[in-house]
């Protein structure tokens, strides 16, 4: 745990001695405290803990007479910690972000537990009087050393790698990851893939990616699907697949070995002879499950892109059962009976093109759907998957381009944390999150998400938005792993302008640094400091 002061007062109203608050002090009351900061009825303050937190709020109070009575309302927004319940969809979902408490004489007392940036404190009652010592965020953040780093010439790069990694960190709890800290705190198949992803570029140790395959295992019997989405369950295999190829440890494989065969038999009962899949509902991610306004949108498109995550699903697991000599039979007929359908282009979703290209449809026209219109269409959720394709595709540059202008997007707009959903479009005419909008202003928070996450509910701290951090890994440095374990990389950089680029990536025996430096020639120098037992191989560089 750690302790955290607010940096400064938003705003008070009779509040005497607001100051005090941001001053760092003893966290222990004693009988004769100098400097407190008193609060009576109807007096309130807004306190702003400079960037997004994960924790509860610790009071040290000194006197308490009356009531006692106060009222917390956190907020990651400085709009939202104004709000009142069911304004702008402002909620309590599983998590209290709005309720009342009381304090007590000399007390030390924790509330809450959620995400947040601000805090209010009002005092509602009449005949009260508070005196307060401090308030300060008991933060519950991961605490374990990053082993992997990242260093560049571009300053918004780097931060964008900064913000994503502290997203990354917030979203690990309790041996699990979350898909967010305000909502929903739960563990979502989907949002692991890019949590895992990003976790394998900072982390050695990654007991969490094996806790919550366990839990997902236990909580699907074979016979029904993850989440209650048969794609999360295909999401599933392809993290059992990536964690294996990454970590070699074929204990925890060879565990889940026989659910994962009884959950491709039942995949198999919902695939027809002519390639046609019968799962419903088709769900890839919220843009092409859901119309504008809510209603239930069964297109093409997403059943296409179900195709394509299956399609891709079977040729990961068939590697990994080929090189451990299991029967692919199973898996085989599968790929013939997918190999039958006749599949309709998709142009309009980008996420739904790009699993397209990763399962091997790299036809001209994908590509340049892909980076049509630049980030308009990039989603925080398939981030990782969007910007891998148009890498595959060739358009490194581009790729890079759209990066920076969709994350930069958000770091404009305060943004300490990445958020759940974010649309380039919101950002005309609109507010800052740690401050209030002007009049004709729109608010950054209130005002926008989309599908069921709209308002103060959409949460600005999403785990799966990390996953810009592997791409950055894999495609700009040109890190790729190259076999079981870590014992073989390809070094494969494309800088797209990038001048100068350092990466420690984290193996199971050591740290793999590479740097890059573009010369003047045109061509980019590579050292490479690797661990005796990881081959390296430089494939090729590009500027």
């Amino acid at each position: 745990m750690q302790i955290i002061y607010p940096v400064r007062i938003v705003d008070e109203s009779d509040v005497k001695n607001p100051v005090g608050l941001l001053k760092k002090k003893t966290l222990q009351i004693g009988i004769r405290e100098l400097d407190i900061t008193g609060f009576r009825e109807k007096s309130y303050i807004v306190l702003d803990f400079g960037r997004e937190m994960s924790g509860g709020i610790r009071i040290l109070t000194f006197h308490a007479f009356g009531s006692a009575k106060i009222r917390l309302r956190f907020g990651e927004s400085l709009s939202e910690v104004y709000a009142e319940l069911g304004e702008k969809n402002a909620t309590n979902d599983h998590s209290l972000r709005d309720f009342y408490v009381q304090l007590v004489n000399y007390s030390d007392m924790t509330f809450g537990q959620t995400g947040f940036r601000f805090l209010r404190i009002d005092c509602p009652d009449e005949d009260v009087k508070i005196e307060i010592k401090s308030v300060v965020c008991v933060s519950d953040a991961d605490e374990r050393e990053e082993r992997g780093a990242f260093q560049c010439d571009d300053r918004l790069v780097n931060k964008i790698w900064d913000t994503a990694a502290y997203t990354l960190r917030l979203c690990m709890h309790n041996g699990y990851f979350w898909d967010g800290i305000k909502r929903d705190r739960l563990v979502w198949l989907g949002d692991l893939y890019p949590e895992m992803k990003a976790a394998h570029c900072l982390f050695e140790n990654i007991p969490e990616i094996e806790n919550c395959l366990s839990f997902a295992e236990a909580e699907a019997p074979v016979g029904t699907w993850m989440g209650n989405f048969h794609n999360y369950s295909l999401w599933w295999l392809i993290i059992l697949a990536d964690e294996y190829r990454h970590s070699g440890n074929k204990e925890n494989l060879y565990k889940h070995f026989p659910y994962a065969k009884a959950l491709l038999r039942h995949i198999f009962a919902s695939v027809t002879e002519e390639g046609d899949t019968t799962f419903a509902p088709d769900f890839i991610d919220w843009p092409t499950y859901f119309e504008e306004g809510g209603e239930i949108d069964k297109k093409e498109a997403s059943h296409t892109g179900t195709f394509y995550l299956l399609l891709l699903t079977l040729k990961k697991l068939k590697a990994i059962f080929g090189e451990l000599g299991e029967n692919t039979a199973l898996i085989d007929e599968l790929l013939i009976r997918l190999s039958r359908r006749r599949v309709k282009p998709v142009a309009k979703y980008k996420q739904i093109v790009a699993l397209g290209v990763l399962a091997g449809n790299k036809e001209k026209k994908n590509c340049e759907n892909l980076c049509k219109n630049g980030a308009e269409g990039l989603s925080t959720f398939m981030a990782y998957e969007i910007l891998s394709a148009i890498a595959v595709c060739g358009r490194h540059k581009e790729a890079l381009n759209m990066l920076k202008d969709y994350y930069g997007g958000m770091i404009k707009l305060g943004a300490t944390t990445f958020w759940e959903d974010f649309d380039l479009k919101w950002t005309k005419n609109a507010c800052a999150l740690d401050r209030l909008p002007k009049e004709g202003q729109k608010d950054i928070h209130g005002d926008f998400g989309r599908f069921c996450y709209v308002g103060f509910r959409h949460s600005l701290c999403h785990g799966w938005a990390a996953g810009v951090i592997p791409y950055i890994v894999e495609n700009i440095a040109g890190i790729k792993e190259n076999g079981i374990g870590c014992e073989s990389f390809i070094i494969e950089p494309h800088l797209g302008g990038i001048k100068n680029i350092k990466v420690v990536y984290p193996t199971p025996y050591g740290p793999l640094t590479v740097e890059h430096t573009a010369e003047e020639n045109g061509k980019v120098h590579t050292d490479i400091i690797a661990p005796k037992e990881v081959k390296t191989v430089i494939a090729s560089s590009h500027m």
